[in-house]
């Protein structure tokens, strides 16, 4: 039997696209190269050489960023049916260049708008097939729909702490967050929200980490509260991660983007729409307290790390 040969070259990804190397991995006819890009380091061999390199960057010369781009290619030992790679605007030209020479299909998965990353555009030409979640930029472009997906369906029943949990990364939607973990908390609402940086921040309501939690960590939080919230990033229309792990894990969702409610799962009762700007915490208690009401599996399959593998990746039931 001919194995298929697949590619994944990605950054940090908070642990996600391991279950879609995971699932891939549970074909016997599929051969992974799994490349996580944030694990190559190199190391200077004494300090001379690290003040060389800085030296010579001033003319175009990068020897961290060459054993980067050496890393990348050395590990693909010959011709694959697929390289799928996520933030290729993080590669050099020649890069994506020689990896196209190694594979008939060259996939790539913009995880972000290209309002917030331009050069995605300039590169596209180098693409067999490029997939987003952004319908503006699906539109705009032409590229494959997708959307994230549906990564686990299994949590631990415990007692509920928080009525509402929320985790983010510090960056311009600060003061969003912030001032409705006030809001929320002045009515009585009981809130964990976790703020990543990589330096400790004070916000009164926030617990500030310096470290990313892991998902298992996350879900250890998701599974003591009766709902999360999801504060929508001002580039970005596509449903976050947030919404999916709702979803397989049957938790209510806050949501500040509005593009939930044209999907098939969503429920009034499981999904609620909100404007951080003007909210009805009077409204939000109410929903928090109404039962869940359970979505079709036949739904939920649609969107599960399996069904997503199989749409990128070409993948018939038996793997070919």
């Amino acid at each position: 039997m001919t194995l298929k040969k697949i590619t994944l070259i990605y950054p940090f990804a908070y642990g996600y696209i391991d279950f879609v190397v995971k699932e891939l991995q549970s074909y016997s006819s599929i051969n992974v190269t799994d490349i996580k890009t944030d694990v190559i380091k190199y190391k200077y061999p004494h300090i001379g050489a690290k003040v060389w390199n800085g030296i010579t960057k001033l003319f175009g010369k990068n020897r961290k960023r060459e054993f980067f781009n050496e890393q990348i290619l050395q590990q693909i030992k010959e011709k694959q049916d697929i390289i799928f790679i996520i933030r290729p605007d993080l590669m050099d030209l020649y890069v994506l260049e020689e990896l196209k020479k190694k594979t008939d299909c060259f996939i790539a998965y913009y995880y972000d708008s290209c309002k917030k990353y331009p050069q995605q555009l300039e590169i596209a030409h180098f693409f067999d097939e490029i997939y987003s979640y952004e319908k503006e930029d699906i539109k705009n472009y032409g590229f494959i729909e997708t959307t994230n997906f549906i990564y686990d369906e299994k949590i631990e029943s415990r007692e509920n702490e928080y009525d509402i949990f929320n985790i983010s990364s510090y960056d311009n939607r600060i003061d969003e967050i912030n001032n409705l973990s006030k809001v929320l908390v002045d009515v009585g609402l009981r809130i964990k929200f976790i703020l990543f940086w990589f330096e400790k921040l004070n916000y009164p309501h926030l617990s500030s980490i310096t470290k990313y939690l892991s998902l298992e960590e996350t879900k250890n939080f998701i599974s003591r509260s009766k709902s999360m919230i999801d504060i929508q990033r001002a580039d970005q229309k596509g449903l976050s991660f947030r919404t999916f792990e709702s979803l397989g894990y049957r938790k209510k969702l806050i949501t500040t983007n509005s593009a939930v409610k044209e999907y098939d799962f969503f429920h009034p009762d499981n999904m609620m729409i909100i404007d951080s700007k003007n909210v009805n915490t009077d409204s939000i208690k109410d929903f928090i307290d109404l039962p869940y009401v359970e979505i079709p599996q036949y739904i939920l399959d649609k969107y599960s790390v399996k069904t997503f593998t199989a749409n990128i990746f070409k993948l018939l039931p038996d793997g070919n």
